[in-house]
């Protein structure tokens, strides 16, 4: 699992969930991202649900996604008016 990358989404009103998935699946069709390996989600509705997509989407490798995820919008509040 080599590669790894958190990458920032652009491009529509996050408050749009289905039209902003739809948006990421077709940049994942058109090659945008590369080859993606793993894709992780996390979906509050009536339960908090985790999902794991791609062929190294082994429980380990999406949790560590879902880590990095959270460290890079920590390092983006750490790091704001510096």
């Amino acid at each position: 699992m080599s590669g790894m990358k958190v990458v920032e989404l652009y491009g529509s009103n996050f408050r749009d969930v289905v039209t902003t998935l739809r948006g990421i699946a077709d940049d994942i069709e058109n090659d945008k991202y590369g080859p993606v390996g793993c894709v992780a989600l996390v979906l509050l509705g009536d339960t908090l649900e985790v999902f794991g997509m791609g062929p190294d989407s082994e429980a380990p490798s999406v949790g560590m996604m879902l880590n990095a995820g959270a460290l890079k919008l920590t390092k983006a509040f750490l790091d704001h008016g510096t």
